[in-house]
């Protein structure tokens, strides 16, 4: 198994670097352009090779910390995406959640539940925090997804919503990429707090950025 793990761990790392550094595009680049679409999905490549290392190294050698933030990251990504297929439920079926939706979203729940029950018993290894924390983020984002499969139009469904999700999800991917960065090679910074300030500084942007979207959408909608 160590022959194994050591090369996962170099491609994970590799692909880890490289994006950090490519994240930053889509989130300058204006969205809704061609820069924008093109380094996005960029981006969510090289995230699928990151996580699907980071998944079989935790099968490998489990980690309560590495799980919480590989099942953060992967739920985020992947409906951060996916809600680009399920923009106006209200019109169309196929805009709907399908049965891969379920199964991730699923499948991250029940490893955000695993690790907090280790949190609780104690046994989450040494970053019992940023673990919870983490956890947090996997239960919120599947709780949230789990009422947007079952109730597609109900509160608080409005037909611009998946640019929000959309938003709120890839920013906070992105932070989950920073926060295993910081934690590993901006070691000057004291524990937790190296790896938690990803999450301080990504969070309120995106509620910022969600704000002014809000705020820009009703000020064009009111009459003149």
């Amino acid at each position: 198994m160590t022959s194994l793990f050591q090369p996962i761990l170099a491609l994970h790392i590799t692909a880890g670097l490289i994006t950090v550094a490519a994240g930053i595009l889509p989130i300058l680049s204006r969205k809704g352009s061609r820069l924008h679409k093109a380094s996005g999905w960029v981006f969510v490549s090289l995230m699928g090779v990151m996580l699907a290392c980071a998944w079989v190294m935790t099968a490998l050698h489990f980690n309560a910390y590495f799980a919480a933030l590989t099942a953060t990251a992967t739920i985020t990504v992947f409906s951060g995406v996916r809600v680009l297929r399920r923009k106006r439920p209200d019109l169309r079926q196929t805009d709907r959640a399908r049965a891969i939706d379920w199964i991730l979203t699923l499948g991250v729940l029940g490893v955000g539940l695993w690790v907090l029950a280790l949190i609780l018993l104690g046994r989450a290894g040494p970053n019992p925090v940023v673990s919870g924390a983490l956890v947090y983020a996997a239960l919120t984002y599947g709780g949230w997804d789990l009422w947007r499969f079952l109730r597609p139009t109900a509160w608080p469904f409005f037909p611009d919503l998946w640019t929000y999700e959309h938003l709120v999800k890839m920013l906070s991917a992105y932070g989950a990429v920073m926060s295993a960065f910081s934690g590993n090679f901006l070691t000057f910074l004291p524990t937790p707090w190296s790896q938690l300030w990803p999450t301080l500084v990504f969070q309120p942007l995106a509620v910022i950025w969600v704000l002014s979207r809000a705020l820009r959408r009703r000020r064009d909608l009111s009459p003149a």
